[in-house]
């Protein structure tokens, strides 16, 4: 039974909504979609194709629904002259009827995101022409190099896939390597032979590969010469071994023994030396010290000492002394600082306890060099081209004395050596002094009695020998500097024992007269190699420091 429907209301209140069915559903859509078209119409956009939106026949004919309002009643009655607009090709699929095994449908390749777009690839670029033939004719190409081959093509090359490697023997560059370096051992030694060739004024001295070829062997050597009675070694029944001329006889040759320069400790007696590192010494250090306070804290658990007393500072007393009654602080203070001020009183006395007195340095510095002295004595001979300056006494004769070297310096007008004798670790010290120290080319003043250079005991008698030396000399000959004065090592070696007593700068006006204050020492030839020493052609200018 149908429910009878109410009148409309006469009073000005909006009336109440109805409910739509689904024809009226159908032409509201219709009329929504009229409104979109006509909108679009009026921008002057035509719509068009076979996907194009036609209103239904009843959107335009019948009227609309009362729900519908005035304007939306405008609106459809125009769409019926609007064309019909075209689908969004997302919305032409049929979603449903696509199984998830089937292929998606296809989308549009339409890209918002910059790093989306896809990238257009470069088109390659292809000769098509051939080459001409003016282009590989080297009279009318002057520019072409027929050494290229197959590279003269203007195409560009295509790179060869599948290419393999081709791996270098084992030992090529080895053997390339030793032919450099035989190539070049070759042009040195032709080098050396033609410089040796010009120094000796040969110069017609033919250089070739047979002037640096080893020699052949002899037949025969010579150490086999005397057992043999031919030339050669076919002869096995032909020795040498009877007879006066025969070197075989029954008298063995014993060698004659020479003692050591030095002495030789005896090697079985003597306890072999160990030298520790500084991280073993360190080592040992702190294990020494671990167990003299590991003693020193189980005696005073014990009772046998009393316990230390605090070691106050002005950074540790307040913490110190936190758990005390401090009535007066200004007095804990002064305390604390007396108890510094006596510590530092008591670490400076034991230094000077334990400082050894001038006698007892002495004794020490002696001792260490008696025992250098123990290990050899070595001689060296220097030659010096003026020794005129009282400056170059002084520094000479000074330094010899305090490294315990005995010797002389002879002063003569040609040349002047200096021999010098002691142990090899002072040597070694006073060649350095006048091979690289001491500028022979220049020279200073002598020190003067204010002089701020340390000096050793024995210095003031060798400052007072030199300023003798330079009253003795004739007026003028203190201010002599040879800008050629150099001082060359001529000759080192160790001898047995010393020959000489002491250091003395001697002043010889004749050879004669140094050759015999050497011959009283025994040292006369020494005279003789120093004269003839010539530091560029003598190997012994060029001996290290050692």
């Amino acid at each position: 039974m149908a429910r009878p429907m109410r009148p409309a209301p006469t009073s000005g209140r909006p009336a109440a909504p109805v409910s739509l069915n689904a024809a009226s559903l159908q032409d509201t859509i219709a009329a929504a979609r009229a409104r979109i078209e006509a909108k679009l119409s009026s921008q002057g956009i035509k719509p068009s194709g076979p996907n194009s939106i036609r209103p239904p026949a009843s959107a335009i004919t019948q009227r609309p629904s009362p729900t519908v309002s005035a304007p939306s009643a405008s609106a459809s009655a125009s769409a019926s002259t609007v064309q019909p607009t075209e689908l969004h090709p997302m919305l032409r699929a049929d979603f449903k009827s696509l199984s998830s095994k089937t292929a998606r449908p296809a989308m549009p390749r339409i890209s918002t995101i910059k790093a989306n777009q896809r990238k257009e690839e470069p088109k390659k670029l292809k000769i098509e022409h051939e080459v001409p033939a003016s282009f590989t004719d080297p009279q009318k190409n002057p520019y072409l190099d027929p050494s290229l081959g197959r590279y003269t093509k203007v195409e560009p090359r295509q790179r060869k896939h599948g290419k393999q490697f081709q791996f270098v023997r084992p030992g090529r560059y080895v053997e390339q390597a030793d032919k450099l370096r035989a190539e070049a051992k070759v042009e040195q030694l032709k080098a050396e032979i033609k410089e040796r060739a010009a120094k000796a004024r040969l110069e017609e001295e033919v250089l070739d590969v047979n002037a640096i070829r080893p020699t052949e062997p002899p037949l025969i050597e010579w150490w086999d010469a005397p057992f043999l009675a031919g030339d050669t070694y076919a002869d096995v029944d032909g020795f040498k071994l009877d007879g006066p001329d025969s070197l075989v006889s029954i008298y063995v040759q014993h060698p004659v023994p020479l003692q050591p320069p030095g002495s030789i400790t005896n090697v079985e007696t003597a306890p072999s030396k160990i030298f520790l590192t500084q991280k073993e010494r360190k080592k040992i250090r702190r294990q020494r010290r671990m167990e003299q306070q590991r003693e020193h804290r189980e005696k005073v658990m014990l009772g046998l000492l009393p316990p230390d007393q605090p070691k106050l500072r002005m950074s540790n007393f307040m913490r110190i002394m936190a758990n005390q009654s401090v009535p007066d602080p200004t007095k804990l203070e002064a305390e604390v600082r007396k108890q510094m001020k006596a510590r530092v009183e008591k670490h400076e006395a034991e230094n000077r306890a334990n400082r050894l007195t001038k006698e007892q340095k002495t004794e020490k510095h002696e001792s260490k060099a008696k025992a250098e002295e123990t290990k050899g004595i070595i001689s060296v001979l220097f030659r010096v081209r003026n020794l005129k300056h009282p400056q170059h006494r002084y520094k000479v004769s000074v330094n010899a004395r305090q490294l315990h070297l005995t010797g002389t310096a002879l002063v003569c007008p040609e040349i002047s050596i200096i021999l010098v004798e002691g142990a090899e670790k002072f040597v070694k010290t006073y060649k350095k002094l006048l091979l690289r120290r001491i500028d022979w080319s220049v020279a200073d003043a002598v020190p003067s009695e204010g002089s701020e250079e340390p000096l050793r005991a024995d210095a003031s008698d060798d400052k007072q020998d030199s300023a003798e030396q330079l009253d003795s000399l004739p007026d003028g000959a203190a201010d002599v500097a040879d800008a050629n004065n150099e001082c060359h090592l001529v000759w080192q070696g160790q001898i047995q024992e010393r020959r000489f007593n002491e250091f003395r700068v001697r002043d010889c006006p004749t050879e004669t007269q140094a050759k015999n204050w050497l011959a009283g020492a025994g040292c006369e030839a020494l005279w003789r190699v120093a004269k003839q020493f010539d530091p560029e052609n003598s190997a012994s200018g060029m001996e290290p420091l050692v």
